[in-house]
């Protein structure tokens, strides 16, 4: 902007400074500024529709990201409950049953859940609505589940204070040395009998081991039987209380007698191959009320987590009984 503006004088013939006023300064500033503005809108008129795409496009992919996290996290929570069952299951089917005590009660396991749908009103018009409140929904299931399972190992806790007498009864323990978990041959379950070849049921597990392997009371209790038993050979039958025994078939050798109180982890016999046998192994079964079940739920004492998984699976497998 030019700091003198010059006007021609008629009367003299020359050009003459003119002086400008503040007001005249004013109105030259407020041209340049409504030209900017102009500008400005012009500008901004024509790059909308452009800016207005972009702020598109980043929405949409963030919505999408979003609802790809959401439907994750939902995944994620079916699995939470599929470790749950498998808790509520081992605690019913294993833990209680141990200590001869019903299931935790169903109804208390669903106290919590469902109720009144409007406390999921708040979330309606909400962007992927349905997979939010489907959401919700698990999680306070999954609360009511972990509150209720809570408390039945609290129940579990109070069964094992006051029952210490009889889990140092209850066969916990794998009868020979199998820390490597090799010695398993056979598991319960229906399998191949060895000699009649045909599908019969196996009541025990069969651990593999040289002749005069020691074999251990997987409980305290008293010797009820120490000899011949058809198809058992040379065998000990150890009444362990609460409704509990175990059998020990094919040993080659009794290191116990009949009426002799036992402790969890005595020599009780060595294995040997006799009675219905094709080798060198030792028969164990866990017989609750005088029905056989399945021993490998009974290791507990000597096993890992991940090492108990492994000797459900290799007692599962389909193979020939010994």
């Amino acid at each position: 902007m030019a700091k003198k503006k010059y006007k021609y004088n008629p009367d003299s013939l020359n050009y003459e400074e003119v002086e400008l006023t503040f007001i005249d300064k004013l109105k030259k500033i407020s041209y340049y500024f409504v030209a900017a503005i102009v500008f400005s809108v012009i500008i901004l008129a024509l790059s909308y529709n452009q800016i207005k795409h972009y702020i598109e496009k980043d929405i949409l992919k963030e919505n999408q990201l979003v609802h790809s996290e959401i439907k994750k996290f939902n995944t994620d929570l079916n699995e939470i409950f599929i470790v749950l069952e498998d808790i509520q299951n081992r605690d019913d089917k294993i833990y209680r049953s141990i200590f001869n005590t019903e299931p935790y009660p169903e109804h208390k396991r669903k106290l919590g859940t469902g109720g009144n749908p409007m406390k999921y009103k708040k979330f309606e018009g909400l962007k992927h609505e349905d997979l939010i409140i489907e959401i919700s929904k698990k999680i306070e299931t999954i609360e009511s589940k972990l509150v209720a399972q809570s408390r039945s190992f609290d129940e579990v806790i109070s069964l094992t204070k006051n029952k210490e007498k009889m889990l140092r009864s209850i066969p916990s323990i794998q009868p020979i040395s199998n820390k490597d978990l090799t010695r398993i041959a056979s598991g319960f379950g229906y399998r191949m009998h060895p000699i009649y070849k045909i599908l019969k049921m196996h009541a025990g597990i069969d651990f593999t081991a040289p002749t005069g392997t020691e074999i251990y009371a997987t409980g305290d209790g008293v010797v009820e039987k120490c000899g011949w038993m058809s198809g058992y050979g040379n065998c000990v039958i150890i009444d362990h209380g609460y409704d509990y025994k175990t059998r020990y078939a094919h040993c080659s050798k009794y290191n116990c007698k009949k009426g002799q109180k036992i402790k969890r982890g005595d020599v009780i016999a060595l294995v040997g191959s006799t009675g219905v046998s094709t080798g060198p192994h030792l028969h164990y079964e866990v017989l609750k009320k005088n029905k056989a079940i399945n021993p490998a739920n009974y290791f507990f004492k000597d096993l890992s987590p991940e090492e108990y998984d492994k000797v459900i699976e290799i007692s599962s497998r389909p193979t020939q009984s010994m």
